[in-house]
């Protein structure tokens, strides 16, 4: 065997290896953590902020995302490939991951966008900080990534040949549309969005204008001074949270914006064996990269949010409690 071809082994060896273990500790650690976030804002302190609601259904499809993204790379490191080799299963799982990755993603916008609103010195801004509106930009978001998404049943293919993924596209066409709305739906919109309602949101944070949309729970409570400085300390909090994860998503977003970018100008070159088993490589660790981006939320809100830390620890205690293990 020659040189090159050593390096070429050596490099697919390495490939398996990441998709083996990489993709499976980014399952356990994602499912782990988001499952976690879905406990947390459930609870009480956080039910009625509308932000919660952006952020919840972030976790939710993050779950999604991640397992129709990376359990078939797993099974790939032990040369399972039958879910891609399966027509039908192959298309489903493309469609399911497109869409969660959508509306994880917008999700995060629809949190950005809420923080901004319930800042503003404008009352007619605030009262777009409510749950209604979360369930509305959803909902339009859940439909949009269905329009944009449902081409993945006639484009993609199982068992494809000499690309990265076995189930993939071979027109042209398809791969292009595919490309570049991912690149523009799911990385670049959605990050200049998240960037400029985080410095729209900083600026009214500077200028202390602070104010809660109010909510018919807080109106009618007796001691409404106390509950406006609870609602506030939640805002503050949910802000804090979101600012942290909103910059790491928009790092970890970027090298696979450059990757998908590469993928479509280099889609009809001809590639050696070698630079083949190099992007492979390359492309294993960036899709790491990218479900990495919605595996760590809750172990950045633990570590950046006060009140998201309290009630986890509130509801573990409970928890125990509840087993008997402490009193």
């Amino acid at each position: 065997m020659s040189g090159n071809e050593n390096l070429i082994a050596s490099l697919n060896y390495i490939t398996a290896q990441i998709n083996r273990y990489g993709a499976l500790f980014v399952i356990l650690f994602g499912t782990t953590g988001n499952l976690l976030n879905f406990i947390v804002f459930n609870d009480r302190t956080f039910h009625e902020n509308p932000c919660t609601n952006y952020l919840w259904w972030s976790s939710i499809s993050s779950i999604l995302f991640i397992w129709s993204g990376l359990l078939t790379r797993v099974l790939s490191g032990y040369g399972i490939n039958w879910p891609n080799q399966n027509p039908p299963l192959c298309k489903i799982r493309l469609f399911i991951l497109n869409i969660c990755w959508s509306i994880a993603a917008w999700a995060f916008v629809g949190a950005t966008m809420d923080r901004y609103f319930c800042s503003n010195a404008s009352a007619a801004y605030r009262l777009k900080s409510s749950i209604r509106t979360a369930r509305k930009f959803l909902i339009a978001i859940l439909i949009l990534s269905i329009l944009l998404f449902v081409q993945v049943f006639y484009c993609y293919q199982a068992s494809v040949p000499n690309v990265p993924v076995l189930c993939y596209t071979q027109a042209p066409a398809c791969q292009l549309y595919n490309d570049w709305t991912n690149i523009l739906y799911n990385i670049t919109i959605p990050s200049c969005f998240m960037a400029i309602f985080g410095i729209l949101t900083i600026t009214n944070i500077r200028k202390r204008i602070i104010h809660p949309a109010p909510t018919s729970n807080s109106l009618s409570m007796p001691n409404n001074t106390n509950m406006h400085a609870h609602l506030k300390k939640i805002d503050r909090n949910l802000r804090t949270i979101l600012l942290i994860q909103v910059l790491v998503l928009l790092a970890l977003s970027l090298p696979v914006g450059i990757q998908r970018l590469y993928s479509s100008v280099t889609s009809n070159v001809s590639k050696s064996n070698l630079q083949v088993a190099i992007e492979n490589l390359i492309y294993a660790v960036i899709i790491l990269i990218r479900f990495i981006a919605y595996s760590m939320s809750f172990y950045l809100y633990i570590f950046s949010g006060s009140m998201f830390r309290d009630t986890f620890k509130r509801k573990i205690q409970r928890k125990l409690r509840d087993m008997h293990i402490i009193h």
